[in-house]
């Protein structure tokens, strides 16, 4: 008797294929929309899509690449949504150009998330903090301002020096992993 819900015997195949890619997914959908608090939204939205569209993947191709594809039209969707919403956002050639390159390389980007989860530790609490602030929550850079009592502007030059410090790192951190070949 077979274990899976669906019964399909590709089902569980697919399964652990869409759950050891989320943290990649998450990472590419970032890339698309750095800031956008909304991205484990649209994660799940992807999901939803890829797992109605499972029977269209061929088991044992590039699933990476066949979910990024989508995740770029997901993109491209939740773009014109902002727009209609009179959101000032990126257009759609932009984004195709950007889009490309990640799924053919599958582990550099999990890599690169590695490399900055290991530079964010280092970071002071407050630094971390800040960034969390910036980049994982809805909230302004003026209401942060407010809260801890310094100006937006001080906040802006700490990000951009936090910024470069991480950058930084990461290439230091890509530079010395064991399985870089640079």
């Amino acid at each position: 008797m077979s274990s899976n819900p669906s019964g399909d015997p590709g089902s569980e195949e697919f399964v652990k294929e869409l759950t050891n890619h989320q943290t990649s997914m998450l990472a590419y959908i970032r890339s698309l929309a750095p800031g956008n608090s909304g991205a484990r939204d649209l994660l799940q939205e992807v999901n939803i899509t890829l797992w109605q569209r499972r029977e269209s993947y061929e088991l044992g191709t590039n699933f990476k690449a066949w979910a990024f594809q989508t995740i770029r039209y997901h993109m491209l969707n939740h773009r014109r949504r902002l727009i209609s919403q009179g959101w000032l956002v990126f257009d759609d050639d932009l984004i195709q150009r950007m889009a490309p390159g990640f799924e053919n390389e599958p582990d550099e980007l999990e890599e690169r998330h590695i490399a900055l989860r290991k530079c964010l530790l280092r970071l002071r609490p407050q630094d971390r903090e800040l960034i969390h602030h910036r980049y994982a929550t809805a909230g302004s850079l003026q209401e942060y301002a407010d809260k801890t009592h310094r100006s937006a502007g001080t906040l802006k030059a700490i990000l951009f020096n936090l910024r470069a410090a991480l950058k930084r790192c990461i290439e230091r951190e890509l530079k010395n992993a064991p399985n870089h070949s640079g």
